[in-house]
């Protein structure tokens, strides 16, 4: 389940996942970050993931094709998780230029907001 987290700012995104990772459930998720860009040049991601249990593979592929279509639309991502292997994909998405990516773990939740909104 993908829930949506209010961070007061029009230019930030934020949402928690907890549980199954389908593409009927990210589509909202897709249409709410593409009206942002409407709006803004630039996008920052707040992201939370608690328990990713089951993981489509047409979810993976439509986050993907989103990705890759909108690679210099976002400057910041915040991934707050305590799950290791996050932490290296969001590492690895530092290597797209003008993107910044943080991992934090779900005791620093409250920095992740604050560094995604500096």
């Amino acid at each position: 389940m993908i829930t949506p987290i209010d961070l007061q700012a029009d230019n930030i995104v934020g949402y928690r996942i907890d549980g199954d990772f389908e593409a009927a459930t990210l589509q909202p998720l897709i249409d709410k970050l593409t009206e942002r860009l409407e709006r803004h040049e630039k996008l920052r991601v707040y992201a939370e993931y608690i328990a990713v249990d089951d993981i489509e593979w047409r979810a993976i592929w439509k986050d993907l094709k989103f990705d890759l279509s909108h690679l210099t639309d976002f400057e910041k991502v915040a991934v707050v998780t305590d799950k290791e292997w996050f932490g290296l994909s969001a590492g690895m998405a530092n290597i797209i230029p003008g993107l910044d990516v943080k991992f934090f773990k779900f005791a620093e939740q409250e920095q992740a907001r604050q560094w995604v909104k500096s």
